[in-house]
């Protein structure tokens, strides 16, 4: 007689409090992943967790949902840290949490990463944030300038500890760790547990319980066709740019290893007459919000980028990649080319490879599946003809969610103000200090001068075309 298996638990069964289950409810949360129901129980009863679980396995709303039960509202101090390798993700989380303590009242979820001014996260810091997350440099710099006391902090997080050590965060966290009380519980998470991520663990967790929900394979979609071209380094530019003359190329994001390498190619396409951008870590914020957003709203064709740059990207509707520059790792290969043909969608990853980078790449199981073709010997002709432009512009509206403004604010004066026929105001994105708007081309110059001193939500704005 065969046992019954146990029922899966529910998370309601694990032990969260009320507010929390009305949110993943809300948030349609059918049931725990396995991440979840095993990282919930430990972390709620107070343990520290050494989890490693890849990406996509739900691990934000393993450890979220679980310091989020700790949080009392009422204490106006930091309680809970989450550091994370990267602004993107620093503000994915945000995001997150915000979502599962929606009915915690009076809430306050803030995100602190560098490349802009400090003094705008330091008015934000007037009131202190429950839950911190933070890139480790921009978060050290708010100990040293004491806007940011850690003296009644609960829970630190580590989420994506082999990319902090990656990128070389070592010394920062030794020194914020010096900074936090020894009375508290971490939470570690990694997709994979090198040495240096078990030494982490070993310095800085108390007894703690490990949880391994898989390694982060980067699987590769199906509708997925991985492309290789083989030529000399000095092919690859023309290379590149009969691909992105391609129709079915459409909106495409090309690696390259360096910043340098990726300014050079932007500048590259953008004088042969294709809409391209350019996206690496040490551009000023605003200048990366831009680059991302004329991606998203169609204002430009090609987005270059390096891999710091491009994790967390949130572009959906990614036609292509373009690997320029081949990677040393086969994990980085498969991120950079699953970032398309995702939710279904189909894509083609290509890989721009000389002959050494291709012997390089053919030593990973993933080459397997790259169909291989040799760069034919096509010059590019001095004069080209250019490309033709996006038939969109984006509009920099100098307002934002600190000013209460909203999409459907900035749709108001865009369609009453702008003269903007209601289906042709594009894509919009709103950030806490200013907007972006997409019009299209033809009547972007009129519409930023009819919207000169406008007022949105009560706020006199400047609006210009983001060159």
């Amino acid at each position: 007689m065969t046992a019954t298996p146990a029922p899966a638990p529910t998370f309601a069964d694990l032990g969260l409090v009320p507010v929390l289950l009305q949110a993943l409810d809300e948030l349609q949360f059918a049931a725990p992943t396995p991440v979840q129901a095993q990282v919930l129980p430990l972390a709620l009863d107070g343990q520290d967790v050494a989890g490693q679980a890849p990406t996509g396995s739900g691990k934000t709303a393993a450890y979220g949902l679980a310091v989020l039960q700790q949080v009392d509202v009422q204490q106006d101090a930091v309680q809970i840290i989450v550091l994370v390798p990267a602004r993107e993700l620093a503000l994915q989380v945000r995001d997150a949490l915000k979502k599962l303590g929606k009915y915690l009242p009076n809430l306050r979820v803030a995100a602190f990463y560098g490349g802009h001014a400090f003094r705008e996260e330091r008015a934000s810091l007037q009131q202190a944030p429950h839950v911190v997350v933070a890139t480790p440099g921009r978060l050290l710099d708010h100990f040293e300038r004491r806007t940011i006391v850690p003296n009644q902090l609960k829970s630190l997080v580590l989420d994506e500890a082999d990319k902090l050590l990656e990128l070389g965060f070592q010394d920062e966290l030794v020194e914020i760790v010096k900074r936090l009380p020894r009375r508290r519980q971490t939470l570690l998470f990694s997709a994979t547990m090198s040495e240096k991520v078990v030494e982490l663990i070993r310095k800085n967790l108390t007894r703690p319980r490990v949880v391994n929900a898989g390694e982060d394979t980067a699987e590769l979609p199906e509708n997925l066709t991985l492309l290789g071209h083989v030529g000399t380094a000095e092919q690859k530019p023309a290379a590149l740019y009969h691909l992105l003359q391609r129709p079915e190329t459409g909106r495409a994001l090309v690696f390259c290893n360096t910043r340098e390498r990726c300014q050079e190619l932007t500048r590259f396409l953008q004088g042969r007459g294709i809409a391209a951008e350019t996206l690496h870590g040490k551009m000023p914020q605003p200048e990366r919000d831009k680059a991302l957003l004329k991606l998203r709203n169609g204002s430009s064709q090609v987005l270059v980028a390096t891999d710091v740059a491009a994790r967390g990207l949130d572009v959906t509707a990614l036609d292509t990649v373009i690997q320029y520059d081949a990677p040393d790792k086969a994990d980085s290969f498969q991120h950079r080319a699953g970032r398309t043909a995702r939710a279904g969608a189909a894509g083609t990853a290509h890989l721009l490879a000389t002959p050494k980078e291709q012997a390089h790449v053919q030593k990973w199981p993933v080459a397997e599946t790259i169909k291989w073709q040799p760069v034919k010997a096509s010059k590019l002709p001095a004069a080209l003809p250019k490309a033709p432009r996006p038939e969109n512009v984006t509009l920099h509206v100098s307002a934002g969610k600190k000013d209460k403004v909203s999409a459907h604010d900035l749709v108001g004066a865009f369609v009453n103000v702008g003269g903007v026929a209601r289906e042709q105001v594009g894509h919009i994105e709103v950030f806490d200090y200013y907007s972006y708007v997409a019009v299209p081309r033809q009547q972007a110059q009129e519409v930023a001068e009819r919207l000169a001193g406008a007022k949105v939500k009560g706020k006199k704005v400047r609006v210009s075309i983001v060159a």
